[in-house]
């Protein structure tokens, strides 16, 4: 189990919802693993993304533009798919690319 770091400010406390089942698996026997918390500074944010309408949102995607910076690793789990040892990732507006290259570095050659 990985606990992801949640990029929008918003959502920052929403694992704690999880916590106790959390716990119950890990009593269980899984693995835990809580990945590093961002401070959400202003600087994990393009202050200047223009969020004007879906269609400039899709264009600007298309051209890799994305709301969050390279400063701090965040991710989504919903971001990530496991299918055995394969996993399947996209960058998106709360999965940066220093978050994807955290998870590759924690999971190890495990996984690909």
């Amino acid at each position: 189990l990985i606990e992801s770091p949640m990029a929008w400010r918003a959502r920052f406390f929403e694992y704690r919802c999880y916590r106790g089942l959390m716990k119950e698996y890990f009593k269980k026997g899984a693995k835990w693993t809580t990945a590093p918390k961002p401070f959400m500074s202003d600087d994990l944010y393009d202050l200047d993304y223009p969020i004007r309408s879906v269609e400039d949102r899709c264009r600007l995607v298309a051209q890799g533009r994305f709301v969050t910076t390279e400063f701090e690793p965040c991710f989504d789990a919903a971001d990530f798919m496991r299918c055995g040892r394969d996993i399947f990732v996209q960058r998106s507006q709360v999965t940066n690319q220093f978050g994807i290259e955290w998870m590759r570095r924690h999971l190890g050659s495990d996984y690909r």
